[in-house]
């Protein structure tokens, strides 16, 4: 992967191996405490609860269309891992019970995989140090144990599978063709269980190659096999989908990315290094070394897939501080005595590590948790008493951490006409219309801006919302309330529309 490897030794193989095996307790611990901490799957999930009731009905072939919130979603997301959950459920395990697991367990295997990825090159010493600063960041694990992790920590595991397969030590030596056979499969399977996570790992190993193939005809030889290996992996769903649908649902789900961002998430690790100054010394002390692996696979995920980027990034950004912590304890360690420095390098990565900027992150954003079981609880009450009626469903969440919208139609057992989930597929624009329409509702500065707003979803028979309750009375009555909602109904004459 690199040409030349910074020295990380900083200390026996006993210790190196005692850090190790701390950091990846302290990992397994919170993600276990996650998970017997809630009750439900965190934030999102609710499409993909639909797409494993979908799957389960045909299994095991997959459906060409799946039913969410009334609408037949042309079925062409990457199936692996909702396939492998209807499987689970045809052995009689409840698809939202899936959905909330499996995504957690898998995160602390990610972790796994990642210090076993480490450990091929490094010391363990260098692994536990970088194990450490991925556990303090955020998105080593936010959207990868939310209920959308099911999909996403799945492709999470095979790029790391897909760089194992590759891995080789210092002299650069040849990668044997069954290895970048095997690279080749995890790629396909990456695609298969998530597309941006796979597009990183095909890139990231023709970037592994390029930088430790010995001759080009060594790196156009393995790459290939590696590419026709993924490409029969991935042909048999590619080619369902096209039969089926064509291109129009790639083609829709394209166009649902925002390319633009990342030149925001480079400010992202500008503004981190601020905070973890050994990111900042990792980064040069590897590029004046010569080790490009891990500089290149930020690029990668920044221009290639720069929508869910930052949650592959965590990778590198622990590479690299680890980089800089043990650079600079070495430091120390020339200019003072071993004892001060020790106590100065334990200091300054305690600093580093216990005060995380994502602690402000959390307490500003709380995407970070559950639906609440007041909600839960007013969404039962909708299937028992308004089955498949219209609802507007307003809450103060962009639609990525809008829980509520993405669960009422699961939970419910009704429609809501403003939720943004399940459109990406969806032909002529309607994701980025909906999205556009659903960010100017919630923007609305007074109660005249926001009805107005609502309007262009349509007219609903009832009116679910946690926020600006004043607007809707006394205009609509009120049906429901508990300590999390309020719901009203919508008289034909006042109709929102």
């Amino acid at each position: 992967m690199e040409r030349q490897k910074p020295r990380t030794d900083a200390g026996g193989d006993r210790f190196g191996a005692l850090v190790l095996g701390f950091a990846l307790g302290l990992i397994a611990l919170h993600r276990i405490y996650i998970l017997f901490a809630t009750d439900f799957p965190i934030n999102d999930g609710g499409l993909f609860v639909a797409f494993v009731r979908g799957i389960a009905d045909s299994f095991p072939a997959l459906p060409h269309t799946v039913q969410y919130n009334a609408l037949e979603i042309p079925f062409a997301y990457p199936p692996l891992s909702f396939w492998l959950a209807a499987a689970a459920t045809k052995l009689g395990i409840d698809a939202i019970a899936i959905v909330h697991v499996a995504p957690i367990l898998m995160n602390i295997l990610f972790a796994s995989l990642f210090a076993l990825l480490l450990t091929r090159g490094h010391s363990r010493l260098f692994a536990g140090v970088a194990l450490l600063f991925f556990a303090s960041n955020l998105r080593s694990l936010e959207w990868l144990v939310m209920g959308g992790g099911l999909s996403r920590g799945l492709g999470s595991l095979f790029l790391l599978a897909s760089l194992l397969a590759v891995r080789v030590p210092d002299g650069r030596p040849a990668v044997p063709l069954h290895r970048m056979a095997l690279a080749g499969a995890a790629i396909g399977a990456t695609i298969l269980s998530h597309f941006e996570w796979g597009i990183d790992a095909a890139a990231a190993v023709v970037l592994a190659r390029a930088l430790g193939s010995r001759s080009l005809r060594e790196f156009l030889t393995g790459t290939t096999v590696a590419a026709a290996v993924a490409m029969l992996v991935v042909a048999p769903w590619f080619l369902f989908v096209w039969s089926a649908q064509g291109l129009a649902p790639f083609l829709a789900a394209g166009g649902s990315s925002d390319w633009g961002e990342g030149l925001g998430h480079l400010r992202t690790l500008a503004v981190a290094s601020l905070h973890n100054p050994f990111l900042a010394i990792g980064g040069l002390l590897v590029l004046w070394r010569r080790a490009f692996f891990w500089p290149g696979f930020i690029l990668i995920c920044i221009l290639l897939t720069p929508r869910h980027s930052p949650s592959p990034l965590a990778l590198p950004a622990a590479v690299l501080s680890a980089y800089g912590l043990i650079a600079f304890g070495q430091w120390l360690a020339r200019h003072l005595r071993p004892a001060l420095a020790s106590g100065l390098t334990a200091a300054a990565a305690a600093l580093v590590l216990l005060f995380p900027l994502d602690a402000w992150y959390l307490a500003k954003v709380h995407p970070f948790r559950p639906l609440p079981a007041a909600e839960r609880q007013a969404m039962a009450w909708v299937s028992d008493e308004h089955p498949g009626e219209a609802f507007f469903v307003l809450t103060d969440q962009p639609w990525w951490y809008d829980a509520s919208a993405e669960w009422f139609p699961i939970l419910a057992n009704a429609r809501s006409i403003n939720t943004v989930q399940g459109w990406e597929w969806m032909p002529d624009g309607a994701f980025r219309k909906r999205y556009d329409l659903d960010l100017s509702v919630k923007r609305s500065r007074t109660c005249d801006a926001l009805l107005a707003r609502m309007t262009a979803f349509g007219q609903p028979r009832f009116i679910w919302t946690s926020v600006n309750r004043h607007c809707f009375e006394p205009r609509f009555r009120k049906v429901f309330e508990n300590n999390a909602v309020t719901i009203y109904a919508v008289p034909e004459r006042n109709r929102v529309g």
